[in-house]
């Protein structure tokens, strides 16, 4: 096994243990089609200048283990899927997918999301 593949193996630690770090959520395609994945989920309210200042709106994301979505569809997310999510205080939200970041190299999938289809 290369370094490569040891590291895709260890995403199932990093990404996928909710007794750790890892959280559920669904990946909506299209046709309405769900997919349960556990991974990172970041939602940052506001990122400050160095004054303080609110310089960019709310940024969420999800990074996920690619090949744990590919045993479930072969189809690759794009604009218009959905993420269902809950926080930490138990509110659901549904969330688009504005853009897709693949990491090829290890294999981990990045969502940015948005609150509307519009935005993003």
């Amino acid at each position: 096994m290369n370094l490569r593949e040891l590291a895709e193996q260890d995403l199932s630690l990093t990404l996928e243990d909710t007794s750790l770090t890892g959280s559920r959520f669904l990946l909506i395609d299209k046709n309405r089609n769900e997919f349960e994945l556990t991974g990172q989920v970041g939602d940052i309210g506001y990122l400050l200048n160095m004054d303080g200042v609110p310089v960019q709106g709310r940024t969420i994301t999800v990074c996920y283990r690619m090949s744990s979505l590919a045993l479930k569809t072969k189809n690759i997310p794009q604009r218009g899927w959905r993420v269902r999510l809950r926080d930490l205080g138990g509110a659901e939200y549904d969330l688009y997918v504005a853009r897709y970041e693949p990491d090829r190299t290890i294999g981990i999938g990045r969502l940015i999301l948005s609150v509307s289809l519009n935005e993003g």
